[in-house]
């Protein structure tokens, strides 16, 4: 299992750059599972809106995207929030993107992430999930 941040499934969304790794992050939480804190499913929404009002997918892509995404077999779980808190401050990071790190942290699982300052708060941290480079 791993924590799977919502840059991994917008960069396999909307195909950016750092797409193998978020299809390889995306293909091991099919595979194994994964988990996710309370706030993914709205900053999914969010970014794949923004992505629609920028015209780079549609109505129908936002639908199918987030159909597959929310398909996917992931445990929504809250971190501790004094923890997410003390992990912004640590690590220079948004609320937001410290509870994903809060989580990986609290289930001891690797965090999987496109985001370069998450990253490297998990690298950082140990929890940083690096693909297999077969699976790339």
């Amino acid at each position: 299992m791993i924590v799977l941040d919502a840059s991994v499934a917008l960069a396999w969304a909307l195909q950016e750059h750092e797409h193998a790794s978020a299809v390889a992050a995306l293909e091991y939480a099919a595979e194994h599972g994964g988990h996710v804190p309370g706030n993914f499913a709205s900053e999914i929404a969010h970014g794949l809106l923004q992505a629609e009002r920028r015209k780079r997918i549609t109505e129908a892509d936002v639908a199918d995207i987030l159909s597959s995404i929310l398909d996917l077999p992931l445990a929504v779980q809250l971190p501790n929030p004094h923890v997410v808190v003390s992990l912004a401050r640590a690590h220079g990071l948004t609320a937001y993107d410290a509870a994903y790190l809060a989580l990986a942290l609290q289930t001891q699982l690797p965090l999987a992430t496109v985001d370069a300052t998450l990253g490297e708060a998990a690298k950082a941290t140990k929890c940083f999930w690096k693909p297999k480079a077969a699976s790339i």
